[in-house]
């Protein structure tokens, strides 16, 4: 993977190398075989060049070459008076813009391919990534799995299970820069105010926390004690939203649900904090005060943590079926070999897809579809790669690049 980037590297230098060789060989043939028509020649050379890099328009290169082409032919034609002068002149010309045109479209080809590469690269390492840069809290896409390994684990030792939504009153009235500035605040007050090794707090479009052991009225009680310091240190009315398990929801799409329902109706309320447990109980005295015959529905509105365990948490939520596996690389250490390692295992008969899941110390964990259901048992099943253990009860293998790979990786 290296040796091809830098390849690609190399490769854009020479192309300059060759536009810088080919500008000074092209002064040198007009002003010795096109004197009366040079200094044009020059300047629309140039002409070439900029619009080519640039790349203002699509085909910009090529229709800089043909008007560059048609003005230096009509000027020589204008110019000169001798036939044989014309056509040297304007084969010259035409013949040192059309290379420009194409070193040109070469670099700047090759300049896109390696900014694909580089955007490429940079969304797989940011899908691995498991805190948030900006406020060290989990990320949505894994703490939803913590989410689910928690009310499974509720159902078995009947144990509560809470979820809270943070969100800003009248977000859109606040500029970007003070909306990672409240954010940032708002995550510092949550991790300094919760249980590190049992809570999680986490961040997507709006920040929350996962309480386990938690029942609706301890939820409730933190909440308030948060927003309260919210108050004290955030310039910014903060709301929330709680729904926990099992007295609201059952399911990890219905606490969701709920928790957002109950987050809109204070950020559209003079309520600070609504819990949606609290809420459907009085609409049902509402309804109760009211005397009507026919029952409503609930209202419906269309510091660090144990890393360790959050990897295990995400574990246990993935569901793999007979042909997939997790698969630990041992000794990845550089993110610039992701896209080597991603190619790598495709290579095999036996590997149909891929999915990056996180970096843990030197390990990539990434889960892969089979096409064999017997893959453990297939003969050299990772072409390059050494099967250094295997769970097969979990569906768990150790990898490890083979000797010579390393070495020549090395070298």
């Amino acid at each position: 993977m290296n040796n091809r980037s830098d390849f690609k590297t190399d490769k854009s230098y020479i192309l300059i190398a060759l536009l810088l060789v080919l500008g000074m060989a092209g002064v040198f043939l007009f002003i010795n075989f096109t004197p009366h028509t040079s200094i044009l020649g020059i300047a629309l050379n140039i002409f070439i060049a900029i619009f080519s890099l640039t790349q203002l328009f699509p085909y910009s290169s090529w229709v800089s070459y043909i008007i560059s082409s048609l003005l230096f032919i009509g000027s020589s034609y204008s110019l000169l008076i001798n036939t044989q002068e014309i056509l040297i002149s304007s084969g010259i010309g035409t013949g040192i813009f059309l290379i420009t045109t194409i070193l040109c479209n070469l670099y700047t080809k090759q300049i896109q391919q390696l900014n694909e590469k580089h955007t490429r690269l940079q969304q797989v390492i940011d899908s691995l990534l498991i805190y948030d840069q900006n406020t060290s809290l989990m990320r949505w896409k894994f703490a939803k799995q913590a989410l689910s390994t928690e009310i499974l684990r509720g159902r078995r030792y009947q144990n509560d299970v809470s979820l809270v939504l943070f969100d800003i009153r009248n977000k859109e009235q606040f500029p970007p820069v003070d909306i990672r500035r409240i954010r940032r605040s708002v995550a510092e007050i949550i991790q300094n105010s919760i249980r590190i090794e049992i809570d999680i707090g986490f961040i997507n479009d709006v920040m929350g926390l996962i309480l386990p052991e938690t029942g609706s009225s301890g939820a409730q009680v933190l909440t308030d004690r948060l927003i309260k310091r919210f108050a004290r240190k955030v310039d910014a009315h903060i709301v929330a939203g709680i729904t926990s398990f099992p007295q609201d929801a059952v399911t990890e799409e219905e606490i969701i649900e709920k928790t957002e329902d109950a987050l809109r109706i204070a950020l559209h309320s003079d309520r600070t904090l609504i819990n949606y447990h609290s809420l459907h109980r009085e609409q049902a005295v509402e309804v109760q005060e009211q005397e009507e015959d026919e029952s409503t529905q609930p209202i419906q509105l269309g510091k660090e943590q144990s890393f360790q365990q959050d990897y295990i948490t995400i574990l246990e939520n993935i569901n793999l079926d007979e042909n997939e596996w997790i698969v630990w690389i041992e000794g990845f250490n550089q993110m610039s070999d992701l896209i080597q390692v991603q190619n790598s295992l495709l290579a095999s008969d036996y590997v149909e897809d891929l999915e990056f899941l996180f970096l843990q110390a030197n390990h990539l964990v990434v889960r892969i579809r089979s096409s064999s259901e017997r893959l453990v048992k297939e003969s050299q099943p990772f072409p390059g790669w050494h099967v250094k253990k295997t769970n097969i009860a979990n569906h768990y293998l150790l990898i490890v690049k083979e000797e010579s790979d390393h070495n020549s990786n090395a070298a």
